[in-house]
């Protein structure tokens, strides 16, 4: 009698335990009829099949691989083990080197219970397979379009709703007293009045959010709502008919500006250095680490400094930049350049290009594929030899090292290729750009730039990429960007700044 563990997965919170318990029975006579013993069960709740990462699914693949006494993994049908082709095909291997079967209680599959070939369960169950990916994807297609219909009606399609609108069958609505709030807010601001002068006004009004005090994160997060402006994105599709629009455009063009500028910290009493461990100079290669210096007066400066220069007096012509000059200036021309169309454009059309070129040329598949025809010919030659009746125990032995070599590689390759189609839209690439420019300016200089190489009279932007790297680590990046902008300096001995010609050059 073999031994065997169940593993059952429903998908959604509508559906409730009865599927799972289902499955458990027909599983469980199918054990019953088939001679197996059930060891244990592995069950994942309300979680998708469209990928692997579920707990339950997780804790199965690892078990596998430890001293267990089951052999079979037994599932109701195979859609319950995935929906996905490629993960599918993996997560199999990945049974199948641990010495694993899976089959199913209500499908023929590729194995039998015995481990022998079932020829026509090759074919059924890679139907199986296609018809679980191709229900998924149709599904969320369905979904989608249906939501998307509702939003080009006006309809409200779930989600919170922001202060200052209401839900009434099924539209949205301005929910009149707190509008008029929000208005107060967006005007205060707009007139130079700071977010927790704003919110304590709110206070001595009895204005309150959720029972407390408006916090200055939620006051900030409604000055940056489009929403209020009567305009609604999603997946790249902007909707004006879904929420009307509480604040007049003059003025929330007016605060966008404000909280842009104003996001930058100068008032924080605690210094933050935004370009920490991001600079590098272009002249001796080392590190710009912050600095700062107390002037005649007794002013705290802050500046960065070449850390070649500072420490190992190299002779470095790197000169010291002030802190809130570089940094604005730096934050300034990103927001700048990369809200304009045409730069975007370039990024994205940039990076499909080179996922394009990735997915074509993979090093590391083309070498697995050799390893695998090399290890192929050296197997049949082993067998020939085995044939003509070559055997000793060091033919065995590489017998056994063969087909384990090869079963490895049969294993990376499904991996590599399924790495070389999990390839990003244009949507969601420039979808990643323009959600970092909405954030605070630690986070956006954290998800934007991978490094700034600085001369006295240019710099070099490096930018993240939301793409997948070549695995070979030598992908090439392009520019997209090279201007000459005017930077402030301190002149000694003068009272205001001067201007400065830089050359600036993005590349991702």
């Amino acid at each position: 009698m073999k031994s065997a563990v169940i593993y059952a997965r429903y998908s959604s919170a509508s559906q409730t335990e009865q599927s799972i318990e289902g499955q458990l029975d027909v599983c469980k006579k199918y054990a019953q009829d088939n001679d197996l013993q059930i060891v244990d069960t592995y069950i994942d709740r309300a979680m998708t099949g469209k990928n692997d990462q579920r707990a339950a699914f997780q804790k199965l693949l690892s078990d596998s691989e430890k001293p267990v006494t089951w052999e079979i993994v037994l599932v109701y049908a195979i859609d319950r083990f995935g929906r996905n082709s490629i993960e599918i095909a993996v997560n199999k291997q990945r049974l199948k080197k641990n010495r694993k079967t899976l089959i199913s209680a209500t499908q023929r599959t590729s194995e039998n219970i015995d481990g022998t070939k079932n020829l026509d369960g090759i074919l059924l169950e890679n139907m199986y397979i296609g018809l679980a990916e191709y229900y998924s994807e149709e599904l969320s297609q369905k979904i989608l379009r249906g939501l998307n219909e509702s939003r080009k009606k006006g309809f409200y399609c779930g989600g919170g709703v922001p202060y200052g609108y209401k839900v009434v069958a099924r539209k949205i609505v301005d929910d009149a007293e707190k509008a008029d709030i929000v208005r107060y807010i967006f005007s205060q601001y707009a007139l130079g009045v700071y977010v927790p002068t704003i919110i304590k006004a709110l206070t001595e009004r009895g204005v309150y959010h959720n029972g407390k005090p408006f916090a200055p994160n939620t006051v900030y997060h409604i000055l940056k709502n489009e929403k209020y402006l009567g305009i609604y994105r999603n997946k790249g599709e902007e909707y004006d008919n879904i929420y009307p629009q509480i604040v007049p455009i003059e003025i929330f063009d007016k605060v966008r500006a404000k909280v842009q500028k104003n996001k930058y910290g100068k008032r924080s009493v605690q210094v933050t250095y935004l370009l920490r461990h991001k600079l590098k100079c272009g002249y001796c290669g080392h590190p710009i680490s912050a600095e700062s210096g107390t002037s005649s007066n007794g002013e705290v400066i802050h500046y960065y400094k070449c850390h070649g220069r500072k420490k190992y007096r190299n002779g470095c012509e790197k000169t010291a930049l002030r802190k809130e000059f570089l940094e604005n200036f730096v934050l300034e021309t990103i927001l700048r350049e990369l809200s304009k169309p045409d730069t975007m454009n370039k990024v994205v059309d940039g990076l499909m290009q080179i996922q394009e070129m990735q997915n074509k040329e993979s090093p590391i598949l083309k070498t697995l594929l050799s390893e695998k025809r090399q290890t192929e010919t050296a197997l049949n030659n082993l067998m020939s030899a085995i044939e003509q009746g070559i055997i000793s125990a060091t033919t065995n032995k590489r017998l056994h090292e063969l087909e384990n070599k090869l079963t490895e590689l049969e294993r990376n390759i499904l991996i590599e290729q399924s790495k070389t189609k999990i390839t990003l839209s244009e949507d969601k690439i420039r979808k990643y750009y323009e959600q970092a420019l909405l954030k605070e300016p630690q986070m956006l200089i954290n998800l934007l730039i991978k490094q700034i190489v600085l001369y006295n009279d240019k710099m070099i932007v490096y930018y993240n990429s939301p793409i997948q790297t070549s695995p070979d680590g030598n992908s090439q990046g392009f520019s997209f960007y090279d201007e000459i902008a005017f930077m402030p300096y301190i002149i000694q001995n003068k009272p205001n700044p001067a201007m400065r010609a830089i050359r600036v050059i993005m590349t991702v």
